[in-house]
This record gives structure tokens, C-alpha cells and sequence, in this order.
């Protein structure tokens, strides 16, 4: 997730990406991000002193969104958007396939992969093995570059009806689905997953309300149990207003929605088709800014109306119906606030309305700058807001301005104490209320995008690093931080040229791989995107294209940029720049501005499925673990080949080896399917051979190789069995293993989450050597150098920062780099390097 400043898309041009339209209009915005925490005695923003604080989209996130529909390619494969998966897995496989779209052979050639690390284990057996190495020793980094995207943290607090033991603290909600409830001394009480969780949670009467593109997801915030789903029309702009058992909801296309969270019942809905943000609630009316596209409430297109245009409204909560209604000079920017019977909102243009409560009577309208990004945030002392590159601005109650602020803040104002908290770029400023000078500021390790939240004293923070941390609004002292970081992450594959990877924001980044220049971003916002694989122009070719697929079911075929060679030797550190170069010395700040054009798509394909792992590619088929099971399509025409219901996620990738694939579920299951042997096989035939129990959920695909396979569960415990399903030899490793194996001829290679590298014997498990990380290894293990003893390497990330090199016949440490933050994706290695991206969403070469 990242945050604001709120735009207007159809306002300014959005760089072009490639990708299929997405499934319905109202996933255009899934991703945005907006904090929707209402007040319990008034709503959001009636009174900024009670707390209510409110979180708004990404400019980035908004117009890629935007530009991804824009670009209206043809749909192929199946159409239309599945029902997202759950958590609930069950313990048997069965055996019914949906039918493909094509059964029969004649395709043509299949692709090949090419490529030191084509895909997401390196091939399509898992095994995380390379012939050649990354650096053996003096590890440095060559280039490095923000491009994987980041893991967000947003926060909410309970209003006072949720004061007791039970209720205090923060819940959190992360991109990836994961939400979780912090208590005031900054400890997790519990953890729930929603898989396309979109925005900050609203917390009310004992409720957690976490909104997804569109339905909502309302949980007991005692102990994190689902209570209800309930589905919406329009999807969901921004996070829910909610009073009581009711919720509020401002969406894309559908105006405001009000519902009932005891019964999931919808009570009206109102102001459709407009795009509304969600109201303040007083009194029995909900006050809403939305976006009017040509119609008034009855549907009937209204007397110069435009897309350009505005409307400030007030509706009745009970039924919908509008009380009265303002137009409005421009687009307006968030929610409104309420003061005193007045209540106050933003637009685009720059200015500021105030609008009497009663009867729409408009007060006064100033000009404050050229674009209102934030608030207003009303309160008895005046009107806070943030002017788009100027800064937060406050005025009084007759429109005239107190003073101006030139903090880069990026949130909604949040008052409480006498001070204003915004979130910045480096953390939390607090300004005072009389003054805007600077009280205190309370740093980050990333920027804070979401508003900072507010209760009993204590100032609660995400950013976008997914740290939460607790702050005294008194005197900015920080009590805690709480690392809201996922088990796993997705690492990059390496191509001949290039580096790629799937993009936690959506879409696949492109690298090349000499400096990191990113040549590209394939496919459009809508989730976390899956590791591509690299394939050859066509069966021989060295020209580069990436099979590449979303959480969304968007799948996407394109030839890579041609600019710049495949390295012909290994990769090289950098030199060290001097501080007045010469005309052949490296520059301190190497900024190339290059005009790449668009890669060239050979298919994008909208499927009904629900992807959960990386790619696996194997004669012409990516298979791709789902929310129910394992699905498979063409590479060649993006064709939906086999989608097979197995009762549980598979969240690792595939493995692939002659007539069979292996899955591993996250109900602790192994299963192998028979799929003919060739990519022309009808895939709709396959069946499950066999299937065993592997104790505890897996995480990460097995592997196979030598007529075994071996797969690692979240208990610790690697086991081995033969391609026929059975028992070889089992060994149980201290603390739990997130990611998978990596397997050569002699060894077995695996990180867990006590910080140890484990090598394991092939033959009988029994344990080689055991090396320690600098911290917990939640990632697969890269393997470079094969088979000699000098070369081979083993390569891991950890929890401390740290990227290590273990030598693969003994354990000792051959080299050791910290890169500062957690690195729990799997590395890649290829032309000489070890490429790894961590949590903050950088991507690195690391070479000797």
C-alpha cells in the first residue's frame, strides 16, 4: 500500500502500460489506499479533536489503474473474475477439472526458456540450482533500484466504544491480505488474512472492517474471527465511514452505499453512477463530496454537468435521499469535514467550500492554492488542509487564512493536544495548532502514506516499510515500532539481458541487468504480481519475452525492450566515484534519461482464476498454483489449458518433471498429477496419482530431481519420496521453514526461521553441516557452481539484512554483505551476480 496525495486521474497523463482491461470497472482503483476510521460519536472528520482521521490514494497507484483500462486490449482465454479464495483447505484432492479451452495439439512450437535463472526456482523440477555462481568473495553492490514495490502498513484505532482490555491498541492491515491487532504496548494479540484487502481498516463497536475491491470484511476485533462478508455494488473507493452496526461506503462508479455490518444487509444506495468518497456522519445525515458524472438522483443527466465537476451533498442516513446538494467548481479530493453546522470540502482548483449543514447554503468558497490534496479536517480553533506542493494550510471559520506550513506533509491533518500530525516523507511531523511551527518530529525508516492515528495520548504510524510505530503526542517520544512483515516474498528471474520480477504494487518490473535501468513495467495495478518466467522469442531464439501473471488473473505475454547486450562476461563491482571525475571516471550520480518504447505484447489474457504462486513453465504450459488448487496456460495463445480444484491453496511454485506435476498445498498435502509428458497433451485428462499428508502447511513448491521429491513444511520437517509417492527418508530441523529446498546431486539445502542453514544428505536426510545467517531465513536458498567442491555456493537472505554466501561442501561462510533490510525473497543468480529484492521493495546485484 502507499498513500496520498489524492488526484483525479482523468486530470493528468499517466504513463502507458501494457495489460488487458481489468475485470470490472470498479477494480480501476482496487489498489488504492485511503484511511476511512470514523468517529464513534459524530464520523469521520465531524470534529478533527475526536480523533477521526482519514487515508486516501496514491497518485502512482491512481493513474496506473487508469491507464491500465485505458489501453482496451482484447480479452483471450476465459473471461470474467472469480470469487477470491479462503483460507479454509480442506485435507482431500479431487479429481474434477474444469474443461480447457483448447484440447487439441497443433499450436505450434514451444517457447523455451531462456535465461541463467528463467524462472521463479530456476527451472521447472524447483531445484534452485545454477551451473554457474555468483560472487565467491569481496561481495559488493553494482547497482540498486526500487522496483518490487513496497508492503505498506495502515492503521486503525477503536473509537471509545472499543476502550475496554479487549479493544485497545492498533489493527493493521498490510497489501498482501495479512491484519492484525497491536496492542497499546505493542504486541500482537492476533492475526486474519484477507486476500485483497485494499485500504486501512474502520474500527467501531467491537468491529474491524477491512474493505476489499468490493466487499467488505468485517471482523471481531477481540479476537480477529470473520464475522461476515458482504459484497457491494461499484467497488469500493476508499475505506467505510461506520457509526454503530452501520457502514458508509463511497465507491468508484456507485455513489454511497449504506449497509448493515449486524446483517450484511444493504439499507439504500445512492448518488449512482457517481464516484463518491465516503461521508461524515452527523446527526442522522451523511455529508458526501463525490465526482458527478452528468446525472442528478433521479439518473437524468443535469444542466452543465461534466466529468470535470463536483457535488457536495447531504443525504439522510436512514434512506438515502438527498436533503440538499451543492455543485462544486472542480473535482472534489477526499471527504468532507464537519464543525459547528458547517461543513467544509476540497476541490481540485484549489479552493475551499463552506457549506451550512442544514441548508446547503454556501457560506463562503477561498482560493488556498492550486490543488487541495488533504482535508478539510474541521475543528473548533478552524479548517486544516494540504495544498498540493506547498504544504498544510489552516483557516478560520470565515475563510480567511491563520498561517501556512512548508512540511511535505502527505496525509490528512489528525489534531489532537494542540498540534497537527501529518505523515511526511521521513516519518510523523506534529505542528502546533496556533502557530504550524514544528513541535516535533518523529522519524521513519519510510515514508508514511496513511494518517496517523490518534488514541489516549499515543500517535500510531505505518509506513511503507510495514513498521507500525507508536508515538507520545505530547512530546514525540517513540514507545514501540511493530515490523508488520510477510513470511515470504517473491524474488526476481534472470534473463539474458534483462532481470524481471513481480511487482508488489501490480504489473512486472524489468531490469537490465548490467546497471538496473528499469527498461519497463508490464501488466497494470491490481495486486501482487507473480514471478515471470523468461521465454525465448520463438523454439532457439535469444530475444527475451516474459510470461508473466497477477493476483488478479491477469496473464500477459510481451517481447522485452531491445536496448542494451546480454553481458559476455561476468558482471563486474562498480567503480568508485570520484568527486570530480574526469572525462573516463565514473560520475558520482549516474541519472540516465532514456525514452523506452512499449514492450510489445504478443497476448494478455483475463482468466477466471485465482493465482497464488510463481510460474512454472514446462513445454509450452505455465502452471500456476491457485486459491483452490493448480491451473494451467498456454504460452503460446494465453489459453486456459486445465484449472483443477485440489480443496486448498497452493501458494508454491508447481514442479514440473516429464509425465507429472508436484504441488504442495497449504493444507500439509504433496500431490502429483500425470499430465502426458508434452505441452499438446490434453491437460483436462489430468489426474491425481497420488497424494500424501506432509503434517503442517507448506509454503513453497517442492522440488524434484533423480527420481525424488522433497518438500519442506512450516514444521520444520523435510521429507523425501520418490516420484511414485513413496517414503524415502523424513528429518525434522529446529523452528519453523517458510521457503522451499534447493537440491543438487548430493545435498539438500533449506533456511529456517532460527537462522540456520541446514544441509541435508540426498540419500537419507541426515544432516551434512549447519551454518548460522544473520537472522531468521524465511526464503529459499539459491545454489550456484554445481558439483565442484571450490565453486559451489550457497546463497541466502535473512531477517537481520543480510545477504550470505555458504560454501556448499562444508558451510563455512565465504562472504557476508548487510543490505539493511529484511531479505526473505529467494536470490537469483546469473552473468556472474546474485540478485536479490527485500522488503522495502529494492532490488540488488551483488557481485565480487
Amino acid at each position: 500500500m502507499s498513500g496520498p496525495p489524492p488526484v483525479d486521474a482523468s486530470d493528468i497523463p499517466a504513463r502507458p502500460e501494457t495489460g488487458p482491461p481489468k475485470r470490472s470497472e470498479s477494480d480501476v482503483n482496487g489498489d488504492s489506499t485511503a484511511d476511512g476510521n470514523a468517529d464513534a460519536g459524530s464520523g469521520r472528520n465531524a470534529d478533527a479533536d475526536s480523533n477521526a482521521a482519514d487515508g486516501r490514494p496514491t497518485r502512482r497507484r491512481v493513474l496506473a489503474s487508469v491507464a491500465a483500462v485505458g489501453a482496451g486490449l482484447p480479452l483471450a482465454g476465459c473471461g470474467g473474475i472469480g470469487t477470491p479464495g479462503t483460507e479454509t483447505e480442506g485435507d482431500t484432492a479431487t479429481e474434477t477439472a474444469s474443461s480447457p479451452t483448447d484440447t487439441s495439439p497443433g499450436r505450434g512450437p514451444a517457447p523455451s526458456v531462456i535465461g541463467p535463472w528463467p524462472q521463479a526456482r530456476a527451472d521447472a523440477a524447483n531445484t534452485g540450482v545454477a551451473a554457474g555462481t555468483g560472487p565467491l568473495s569481496s561481495p559488493s553492490v553494482r547497482w540498486t533500484t526500487a522496483s518490487a514495490g513496497t508492503i505498506g502498513a495502515a492503521v486503525g484505532v477503536g473509537g471509545e466504544a472499543d476502550s475496554s482490555a479487549d479493544h485497545t491498541g492498533a489493527y493493521v492491515v498490510a497489501e498482501d491480505g495479512r491484519v492484525a491487532a497491536v496492542d497499546a504496548a505493542g504486541e500482537e494479540r492476533w492475526t486474519a488474512t484477507v486476500d485483497a484487502a485494499q485500504f486501512p481498516p474502520a474500527v467501531e463497536s467491537g468491529r474491524v472492517v477491512v474493505p476489499e475491491r468490493e466487499r467488505l470484511v468485517v471482523l471481531d476485533a477481540a479476537t480477529g474471527q470473520r464475522q461476515r462478508t458482504i459484497g457491494l455494488p461499484g467497488g469500493i473507493l476508499y475505506a467505510p465511514t461506520v457509526v454503530g452496526s452501520h457502514a458508509f461506503v463511497g465507491t468508484f462508479s456507485g455513489g454511497v452505499v449504506a449497509v448493515d455490518l449486524a446483517t450484511g444487509e444493504t439499507r439504500w444506495q445512492a448518488g449512482d453512477p457517481s464516484r463518491s468518497y465516503p461521508p461524515v456522519v452527523v446527526d442522522g445525515v451523511a455529508y458526501v463530496t463525490a465526482r458527478r458524472w452528468g446525472t442528478d438522483e433521479t439518473g437524468e443527466r443535469e444542466s452543465g454537468a461534466s466529468d470535470d465537476a463536483g457535488v457536495f451533498a447531504a443525504l439522510d442516513t436512514e434512506t438515502g435521499d438527498r436533503r440538499w446538494s451543492v455543485p462544486l467548481d472542480g473535482n472534489p479530493t477526499a471527504p468532507p469535514g464537519y464543525h459547528d453546522g458547517v461543513v467544509y470540502c476540497g476541490t481540485h482548483r484549489g479552493h475551499v467550500y463552506a457549506v451550512d449543514a442544514t441548508t446547503g447554503e454556501t457560506r463562503w468558497r477561498e482560493t488556498v492554492g492550486g490543488w487541495v490534496t488533504r482535508g478539510p479536517t474541521a475543528a473548533a480553533d478552524g479548517v486544516y488542509v494540504v495544498v498540493l506542493g506547498e504544504g498544510p494550510v489552516k483557516l478560520t471559520h470565515d475563510g480567511s487564512v491563520s498561517w501556512r506550513s512548508t512540511i511535505d506533509a502527505g496525509t490528512n491533518p489528525v489534531l489532537d493536544s494542540g498540534v497537527a500530525l501529518f505523515g511526511t516523507n521521513a516519518g510523523v511531523v506534529a505542528v502546533g495548532r496556533d502557530d504550524g511551527e514544528v513541535r516535533w518530529r518523529g522519524e521513519t525508516d519510510a515514508p508514511v502514506r496513511f494518517d496517523v492515528q490518534v488514541a489516549d495520548g499515543v500517535a500510531y504510524a505505518g509506513d511503507q516499510y510495514g513498521t507500525v510505530l507508536a508515538f507520545d503526542v505530547a512530546t514525540g517520544d517513540r514507545r514501540w515500532e511493530f515490523p508488520f512483515r510477510p513470511k515470504t516474498m517473491s524474488g526476481p528471474v534472470v534473463g539474458p539481458r534483462t532481470v524481471a520480477g513481480g511487482n508488489r504494487d501490480g504489473g512486472t518490473y524489468d531490469l537490465l541487468a548490467t546497471d538496473g535501468i528499469e527498461l519497463s513495467h508490464i501488466g497494470s495495478v491490481g495486486g501482487p504480481s507473480l514471478t515471470p518466467v523468461f521465454l525465448g522469442d520463438e523454439p532457439g531464439s535469444s530475444r527475451e519475452t516474459l510470461l508473466s501473471g497477477g493476483g488478479d488473473g491477469v496473464f500477459n505475454r510481451v517481447r522485452t525492450i531491445d536496448y542494451g547486450d546480454s553481458p559476455t562476461t561476468d558482471l563486474q563491482p562498480t567503480p568508485t566515484p570520484t568527486a570530480t571525475p574526469g572525462p573516463d571516471e565514473p560520475t558520482a550520480t549516474r541519472t540516465p534519461h532514456i525514452d523506452f518504447p512499449q514492450p510489445e505484447q504478443l497476448w494478455g489474457t483475463s482468466l477466471d482464476v485465482d493465482p497464488r504462486s510463481p510460474l512454472t513453465y514446462a513445454d509450452g504450459v505455465a502452471y500456476v498454483g491457485t486459491a483452490e488448487g493448480i491451473a494451467a496456460v498456454d504460452a503460446r495463445d494465453g489459453d486456459l489449458r486445465l484449472r483443477r480444484d485440489l480443496g486448498a491453496v497452493v501458494s508454491g511454485a508447481p514442479a514440473v518433471q516429464s509425465d507429472r506435476v508436484f504441488v504442495a498445498t497449504r493444507a500439509g498435502r504433496l500431490v502429483a498429477l500425470g499430465i502426458g509428458g508434452t505441452g499438446d497433451s490434453n491437460l483436462a485428462e489430468a489426474s491425481v496419482q497420488w497424494e500424501v499428508s506432509v503434517d503442517a502447511p507448506v509454503r513453497s513448491g517442492p522440488a524434484v530431481a533423480d527420481g525424488a521429491v522433497v518438500v519442506a513444511s512450516e514444521s520444520g520437517r523435510v521429507a523425501s519420496y520418490t516420484v511414485d509417492g513413496d517414503d524415502r527418508w523424513e528429518q525434522t530441523l529446529d523452528g519453523e521453514i517458510y521457503g522451499g529446498t534447493a537440491t543438487t546431486s548430493e545435498r539438500v539445502f533449506v533456511g529456517t526461521s532460527v537462522g540456520e542453514v541446514v544441509a541435508l544428505e540426498r540419500t537419507d536426510g541426515s544432516v551434512a553441516w549447519r551454518a548460522s545467517a544473520e537472522g531468521a531465513v524465511h526464503g529459499t536458498p539459491a545454489v550456484g557452481g554445481e558439483g565442484d567442491d571450490e565453486r559451489e555456493t550457497v546463497y541466502v537472505g535473512d531477517h537481520a539484512g543480510t545477504v550470505s554466501a555458504f560454501a556448499g561442501a562444508s558451510g563455512d561462510v565465504r562472504w557476508r554483505l548487510s543490505v539493511g533490510q529484511w531479505v526473505d525473497a529467494p536470490p537469483a543468480i546469473g552473468h556472474g551476480a546474485v540478485f536479490v529484492a527485500d522488503q522495502t521493495g529494492r532490488v540488488y546485484a551483488v557481485v565480487g
